[in-house]
């Protein structure tokens, strides 16, 4: 039966930890193998920052209800060497969170740390003397992020780099500009979740890229030990030479911290009271959310009732206006009849005129052919006269 080779695997203290990763960070040649790693940067020197700390957890500290969630964070100031062989000293500031936070905490600590000065000396021109002034320090933040902030791509390392581009030139600036490039950064975020998302082919060739999934694989989560996720089982292979201080760094760690294992556990009940409250204020958010859903379907709803009472309001004011239009056609006609009976009226009136004025005047052409006939006017003389017929005459 053959013995599985001890050498196969290294054990260590899970770095996602921030006891663990803070020991790991403390040395400053293993930070400096880190950060070099990730930032594709030679870094000549480092140093921590004066105010570079990360928060230490006392379990007395997770009875307090009200006690403020913070981020673990360290800042470096580092001498880097740029790709044109210049140097440069810049700040690295290095956040790591376990759970999706307050973006505005990640912000809170970029914007302390962008008013940072250093001390430069040049040679006064006409004095000759040298003069001190403060003058920016460029920031490099890096976000270690033990969560997914995309699902588009999946990606392990994203950087966002600055390009200076003219508009209407439409060409990129590639030289150095002070007030541009202290006044922006470059920015690189770690999604350690995406490590199963990376495959050989991501890396083959390039050894920038390899050389940081290596780094990465010493937080694969994946690896945790079945009876104590607090350690790590990782096959040696799979590393380069260039970590072996990083990993030996790890390894050393519980011989040279005797309470790791405790404050390990500590940081587990941290978590797990941030990830209540996480849960808690997504539930809120979720209730909120569902409010406001139900909100604006009721708005919604009243908007579809309002629009529907302004159309039939619109509706009845149209027929309003038509039966008001109909009225009116039917008064002009009602004054229309109206006239051509007063007009009619007065047709008759003036036709009853006539026909009395007719009949007087008939009468009176009967009485003056009475009297010729009395007279023994000749019948034929009184038809003349009168215009009366010869058998009116003899009737008279």
């Amino acid at each position: 039966m053959n013995q599985e080779d001890p050498n196969k695997y290294i054990i260590i203290p899970n770095p996602i930890y921030d006891v663990v990763f803070k020991y790991l960070m403390e040395d400053l040649e293993s930070a400096r193998i880190f950060l070099s790693t990730l930032l594709n940067y030679p870094i000549l020197h480092l140093q921590f920052s004066a105010i570079s700390h990360a928060q230490k957890l006392r379990s007395e500290e997770l009875k307090t209800e009200a006690q403020e969630i913070r981020l673990f964070h360290l800042d470096f100031t580092a001498l880097i060497e740029l790709p044109n062989g210049q140097q440069e000293m810049v700040m690295i500031e290095l956040q790591k969170a376990n759970v999706p936070s307050d973006i505005f905490r990640f912000k809170r600590y970029i914007a302390a740390n962008f008013q940072k000065k250093q001390k430069t000396e040049a040679i006064d021109l006409e004095t000759q003397s040298v003069k001190v002034f403060d003058r920016p320090i460029r920031l490099l933040p890096i976000f270690i992020l033990n969560f997914r902030i995309e699902k588009e791509i999946n990606e392990l390392l994203i950087k966002t780099s600055r390009i200076k581009r003219g508009v209407f030139k439409e060409q990129d600036l590639q030289e150095e500009n002070e007030f541009i490039d202290n006044l922006s950064y470059d920015m690189w975020v770690i999604q350690l979740p995406n490590l199963v998302h990376i495959q050989a082919k991501d890396y083959a060739g390039d050894e920038y890229k390899r050389n940081v999934y290596a780094l990465l694989k010493l937080f694969d989560q994946k690896a945790q030990q079945p009876e104590n996720r607090h350690r790590l089982q990782l096959i040696q292979a799979a590393f380069p030479k260039f970590l072996k201080r990083v990993i030996n760094r790890l390894k050393a760690a519980d011989a040279n911290y005797p309470a790791l294992e405790e404050q390990m556990h500590v940081e587990d009940e941290y978590l797990a009271e941030l990830t209540h409250r996480a849960n808690k204020i997504s539930f809120f958010k979720q209730a909120l959310e569902k409010t406001e859903e139900e909100l604006e379907k009721e708005r919604q709803l009243t908007q579809q009732k309002e629009q529907e009472l302004e159309r039939k309001d619109r509706e009845l004011k149209k027929e309003r206006q038509l039966t008001q239009e109909k009225e009116q056609e039917l008064k002009k006609e009602q004054q229309l009849t109206q006239k051509k009976e007063q007009e009619l009226q007065q047709k008759e009136q003036e036709l009853g005129a006539k026909d009395q004025a007719l009949k007087a005047q008939q009468e009176r052409i009967y009485d003056l052919a009475r009297i010729l006939k009395a007279n023994g006017v000749p019948p034929e003389v009184i038809e003349e006269k009168t215009g009366l017929s010869r058998a009116e005459i003899e009737e008279l």
